[in-house]
């Protein structure tokens, strides 16, 4: 099979910004070790671009950062520094795309972006609304991931360093009653007293 034919399905599925290795092989009817192949054979030609194993960019349509984090990681929602740097309340804007899942933890480097994914009890995957075609939590969850993922859990944030980071945060833009939510849900009332956060 040529390099016309992938090329022109993709083109005539422009509205499918994200492609498996086996919608080539569902698509052309052909079997998955010969389209791996081929497909590598593009990828080195550099007519095609791999997100990850088994997942290509659509040339033709490509997706969005936000849109790719969605697929390259399910269930997930953006979380924590990118949640609330995208809403206004930390003023830097992070290197990285952080997002939560129920999946396991792991950093995934596509599209000239890094992905980092946390893992978070399903019990608390909540909080966060869909945004044209990608998942964000609400700000005042994406700092209760923060305070819990960075600071609580991992110690991966001193208090120092946390404090300093939420020194560069809005907070007055947080609404009480949700975050007072969230906060109780996650056990977090020990963490924001000893970060002075005001609930």
């Amino acid at each position: 099979m040529s390099t016309r034919d992938y090329l022109e399905l993709l083109s005539t599925y422009k509205q499918k910004k994200l492609f498996r290795t086996v919608d080539f092989a569902t698509l052309l009817n052909r079997d998955m070790p010969s389209v791996r192949v081929e497909l590598s054979r593009l990828v080195s030609r550099g007519m095609l671009s791999r997100a990850s194993k088994g997942l290509y960019l659509n040339p033709y349509n490509p997706p969005t950062p936000e849109e790719l984090a969605m697929a390259l990681r399910s269930p997930a929602y953006i979380s924590m520094e990118s949640a609330l740097a995208h809403q206004g309340i930390l003023s830097q804007s992070p290197f990285t795309a952080t997002l939560v899942t129920t999946g396991s933890t792991g950093i995934v480097d596509a599209m000239n972006t890094r992905f980092e994914y946390h893992h978070l009890q399903p019990a608390w995957f909540t909080g966060y609304h869909r945004r044209e075609s990608y998942d964000m939590a609400e700000p005042e969850k994406a700092l209760c991931d923060l305070v819990y993922l960075r600071y609580r859990r991992t110690r991966e944030l001193s208090e120092d360093r946390m404090r300093s980071l939420l020194d560069d945060m809005d907070l007055m833009e947080l609404h009480k009653v949700p975050l007072r939510r969230y906060v109780r849900l996650m056990h977090l009332e020990d963490s924001f007293r000893q970060l002075e956060i005001v609930l």
